[in-house]
């Protein structure tokens, strides 16, 4: 498993939630009767939205036809954080180089109020950057740029549309931004409006696509173990499914330790990480009192295959 500082951190945070149950979140409560929208937005915590519903979900705000886009996830608290990329390049000693525009953002949104059944309305009541807008620098052979993240330009109101919107009441050039032609007549997740430029950032539950992820390891783990007890492979053979084993589990170990790091608070993420650390260092100690070869590699792929499950559990808390 990959450790590097921001993941290690990340990570910390993930261990202290302790994965516990890895099945998909039920829908948010809706109120049973709620009340007809007048002129006077209401208190969204009077209907039910919280922030909390937005927790497993990674807003995103790309064209899908170049390389640029905003990635944005959202606490129970109302805090959020993201980053911005895109690359253009520029003429530089005769040839051209890479200009990498960026942005590292924190910051809190205003508590939601209700608009109509289906949308609710935030502003940011603070946005701080990791690197000051405009700010340059030049490293490896690259320009760096810091600005502001597309997607958040000028916005007054941000309005987060629920699951089951439907498509015909929204604006239609916010439309042209989140609907990929599998919408349908109705918003199937959560999505959000920069109404100033009408931006739209659609979602993805990283927690389901996790569980997805994990069901495709699982199939593969299972035909290389079948694989593993076939009688007429060589010792060189063995080895290599072994390896190709561990590195089934190793590989979704970075993947649920990715969506920890997106999910989980930063405190929460170093004190996960600090525990992960003495795990690796656990698990390496037990592969090697398992023996070279072959059996340090099963013993690795079976201890991290347990570390997936607790984990697995951890993440369905979220």
């Amino acid at each position: 498993m990959r450790i590097n500082n921001t993941a290690a951190f990340a990570l910390a945070g993930v261990i202290a939630l302790t994965l516990a149950g890895c099945g998909e979140t039920p829908p948010p409560p809706t109120p049973s009767e709620p009340p007809e929208a007048t002129g006077t937005p209401q208190p969204a915590v009077e209907h039910g939205f919280t922030f909390a519903e937005l927790r497993q979900y990674e807003f995103v705000f790309a064209s899908g036809a170049g390389s640029w886009g905003t990635v944005l996830y959202v606490r129970p608290d109302g805090s959020f954080s993201g980053t911005f990329s895109d690359t253009t390049w520029e003429e530089y000693g005769g040839s051209t180089r890479a200009v990498l525009l960026c942005s590292e953002f924190t910051g809190q949104f205003t508590e939601p109020v209700r608009v109509n059944d289906y949308t609710y309305s935030v502003r940011i009541a603070r946005i701080d950057y990791e690197r000051a807008v405009g700010e340059e620098a030049f490293a490896d052979g690259f320009h760096y740029y810091y600005t502001e993240p597309r997607g958040l330009e000028d916005t007054e109101e941000l309005l987060i549309y629920l699951p089951g919107a439907p498509l015909g009441e929204l604006p239609q050039e916010f439309r042209g931004w989140v609907d990929h032609g599998d919408q349908g007549e109705a918003l199937l997740s959560y999505a959000l409006n920069n109404e100033a430029h009408q931006q739209g950032f659609f979602s993805r539950n990283l927690v389901r696509e996790i569980i997805y992820s994990l069901i495709s390891a699982r199939d593969e783990s299972g035909e290389l173990e079948q694989q593993l007890q076939d009688a007429t492979l060589s010792q060189e053979e063995r080895e290599t499914k072994a390896e190709e084993l561990y590195q089934v589990w190793d590989n979704e170990l970075n993947e649920v330790w990715d969506a920890l790091n997106r999910l989980l608070s930063p405190e929460d993420m170093e004190a996960l990480t600090a525990e992960e650390l003495e795990w690796i260092a656990w698990k390496e100690e037990q592969a090697a009192l398992a023996g070279a070869g072959m059996d340090g590699t099963l013993r690795a792929a079976e201890l991290t295959r347990e570390r997936v499950g607790v984990l697995e559990e951890y993440l369905g808390t979220l």
